[in-house]
């Protein structure tokens, strides 16, 4: 087994659900993403700031800005966080450019299905600190691991995508041109966010956005999702299966709405009146109160709540 077409079999199979086989096929993509060597293409004109590549398997990730002078690597044991020597399965390269970490314990694809599986598991699990001068700026940012948390605290940048199987995906007090997080399993949290595009996604863990994003977008299937938002968001589009969905603004009035819902109540706190047609299908949809703010959330079976905040 070592391909997407025989996770796809495995499905039809239904030798794993649909979700694990999602999770199979994201962890696989991280996987070859490791394996592979960081693309050393360069920006044209002059550099802007650091790149950043780090992809792991197992190890935990928390990167931060702080009162450092040069970027600095501390590699801790994760249940003692005391200091460890560098193993000889992590690889770091570091440049003027930027760094790029690797965490290299699996030997192949079959390997990793069966660390993937619990078939194998590794005895040590670190806690990889990386922290940044306050001045840095990050041109390029990709954060990934298979099974462990990812942390993202205090970054400015043009592009950051954080993505975790399993793990849970943090971030706060970002600034960030374009900001991607992402887990299959695990929780998406953006906490103070501020960004001109992002996207938070999760099959099955929940996602809770706050901040100020021009352009969001946030999906679930079975998750729920919480979005607390400023007056500078102008869209935001939604979508879940079974998922709640919580959405609180500072002038709720301001938006035009498309709000869809199969089974699921609709409660728009009076900021609009929702339909409900003759299959039992609920729905708000108001065109006529700006030509710039929107609203759009979908879901099947998840009730909507939308609402003031301070």
């Amino acid at each position: 087994m070592g391909s997407k077409l025989d996770i796809l079999k495995m499905i039809e199979s239904g030798e794993i659900s649909v979700e694990q086989g999602l999770e199979l096929i994201e962890a696989l993509e991280q996987t070859e993403h490791i394996e592979n060597d960081v693309s050393q293409e360069r920006y044209s004109g002059q550099m802007l700031s650091k790149r950043f590549d780090i992809a792991l398997t197992s190890c935990k990730l928390n990167v931060e800005r702080s009162n450092v002078e040069d970027v600095t690597l501390e590699i801790r044991d994760d249940k003692s966080r005391e200091l460890v020597d560098m193993p000889e399965w992590l690889e770091v390269v570091e440049d003027e450019d930027g760094i790029r970490i690797k965490e290299k314990r699996v030997g192949g694809i079959q390997d990793f299905f069966d660390l993937f599986k619990g078939d194998k598991r590794h005895d040590q699990v670190l806690y990889i600190n990386l922290k940044l001068p306050m001045e840095t700026i990050i041109d390029h940012g990709r954060f990934t691991s298979v099974s462990g948390t990812v942390s993202l605290i205090g970054l400015q940048g043009i592009n950051i995508e954080a993505k975790s199987v399993s793990g849970k995906v943090y971030g706060a007090d970002i600034k960030v041109k374009t900001l991607q997080l992402k887990s299959i399993s695990g929780q998406v949290v953006a906490d103070n966010v501020k960004a001109g595009k992002a996207s938070m996604s999760s099959t099955s863990g929940k996602v809770k956005v706050t901040g100020s994003q021009k352009h969001c977008k946030c999906s679930t299937v079975s998750g729920s999702v919480t979005y607390i938002g400023t007056h500078d968001m102008e869209t935001l589009n939604v979508s879940t299966v079974s998922g709640s969905v919580d959405v609180s603004l500072p002038s709720p009035e301001d938006y035009n709405l498309a709000f869809d819902s199969v089974s699921g109540n609709i409660d728009a706190s009076g900021f609009a009146v929702p339909e409900k047609n003759k299959a039992g299908k609920k729905s708000i949809h108001v065109s006529n109160r700006s030509d710039l703010k929107s609203i759009k959330i979908s879901t099947v079976s998840g009730r909507i709540t939308y609402d003031k905040c301070s």
